[in-house]
């Protein structure tokens, strides 16, 4: 059984969050290849072994919440900040800023396609309807 009413409201809502997390995510991307190609040495690998942290989350040891956490996008914002915090020369820190940047970059393009791996199960805009378990949906309550 389909619902109706709200429907057409989650979907441009969808659409348009999609499409600001691929704005963000193109963004970021340019600017990481910018920060590599500024920086070079230890940055260029950083830049490179960021964007695997979301598929090394499905490895991670532990329990969901280790995985879920490597998957917000608050953590790889915080090393950014960190990074940038750090009182110093900027060679000091953009490795890791690069880390986070295209940490960050991965995650944005992901939600921004769709990827459910990318969000919380059942959360936002972007959950869809195979997010629902069997029978939540079918108004037998």
């Amino acid at each position: 059984m389909k619902r109706s009413g709200a429907g057409g409201a989650t979907n441009s809502a969808s659409w348009a969050v999609r499409s600001a997390w691929g704005g963000l995510g193109l963004v970021l991307l340019a600017w990481t290849v910018f920060e590599a190609a500024k920086h070079t040495g230890p940055t260029v690998p950083a830049a490179v072994v960021g964007p695997l942290v979301p598929f090394l989350a499905g490895l991670a040891p532990g329990s969901a919440a280790v995985r879920h956490a490597l998957l917000r996008v608050w953590v790889p914002l915080a090393v950014m900040v960190v990074c940038s915090a750090v009182p110093g020369p900027s060679d000091d820190t953009a490795a890791p800023f690069t880390f986070g940047m295209a940490w960050l970059t991965h995650l944005a393009l992901g939600r921004a396609l769709g990827c459910a791996a990318f969000r919380p199960p059942g959360r936002g805009p972007l959950a869809s309807s195979s997010d629902v378990p069997p029978g939540a949906a079918s108004g037998d309550r």
